[in-house]
């Protein structure tokens, strides 16, 4: 793949609770137009290196080093109103449980045009037709936006949140783990529905996953973490084909095949034991 536009780059960054860190020594890059797959196992770092980007780390995490170079700008050093007109206008989360991130009291149309209102991006008299394109756009039918959250099913909920990280026309889109709720038909379409946008919009993309065959219908390219370090980082191609890291070809491994007439699937080794060897 033709590598485009440098949009964001994270260097050397590391976090910590107490004595234990959580990141370590995360590299790698982000370019105009592309999905980069973020993949590894629960606990691996993933969404902590996301909310790194945004300025969302718990307030018991200590970041020690590192860069995120943003067009340009180190978001590190970014006061908080400088990051949160980056947050939502040209960085946006769509986080990994649709039900827990929309507010249960509030209709779903209130809640997209909330967004806008937050960030100033669209004039109050407009808001409510964006909403409605909005929801066009994630193929959701205008009187959606009259139901609460818990009057819509959860492929539902997550296209919602989905319109609402679009509202004010972002660049980046950060997706954490977008469809492990969903079952596997929903999530199918959701998956072509973030493609097509994509496409469509020229957005870049950092798809958070712990699902390699996620990987291999949306990725172009793909970071594989573990333990707070990235292990391996290439194209998806070649990470599938010719993966470098041992720990890369055992989640491949555990990937189900049509037609596999393995009793289990293959069990990927401990991951302390890992970190022993790699520290």
């Amino acid at each position: 793949m033709e590598k485009d536009k440098k949009i964001l780059e994270i260097s050397d960054l590391t976090v910590s609770f107490g004595a234990r860190r959580v990141i370590d020594n995360v590299n790698f890059s982000l370019y105009s137009g592309e999905v980069l797959a973020l993949v590894g196992e629960s606990g691996s770092g993933k969404t902590l290196t996301a909310f790194s980007i945004l300025d969302l780390l718990p307030r018991t995490a200590a970041l020690e080093k590192g860069k995120i170079m943003f067009n340009g700008k180190n978001v590190l050093d970014l006061d908080h109103e400088e990051i949160r007109d980056i947050r939502g206008n040209e960085i946006a989360m769509v986080f990994q449980e649709p039900f827990t991130a929309l507010n249960p009291v509030m209709r779903a149309g209130d809640q997209i045009m909330e967004v806008m209102s937050a960030h100033d991006a669209v004039s109050r008299k407009n808001r409510k037709e964006r909403m409605k394109e909005l929801l066009h756009t994630v193929k959701l039918p205008a009187e959606i936006s009259s139901h609460y959250p818990h009057e819509l099913s959860g492929g539902m909920r997550q296209r919602v949140i989905l319109a609402m990280a679009l509202s004010c026309d972002p660049s980046v889109l950060i997706l954490d783990e977008p469809t492990t709720a969903l079952d596997v038909s929903i999530q199918k379409h959701v998956l072509d529905l973030i493609k097509q946008i994509q496409k469509e919009r020229r957005l870049t993309i950092l798809f958070i996953t712990h699902d390699f065959s996620i990987v291999n219908m949306i990725a172009d390219r793909v970071c594989v973490m573990r333990n707070g370090r990235i292990l391996d980082e290439d194209g998806k191609e070649e990470v599938f084909t010719n993966p470098v890291d041992p720990y890369t070809r055992q989640l491949i491994a555990c990937i189900p095949r049509l037609g596999d007439k393995r009793e289990r699937l293959p069990v990927v080794e401990n991951a302390q034991d890992a970190g022993r060897e790699n520290g």
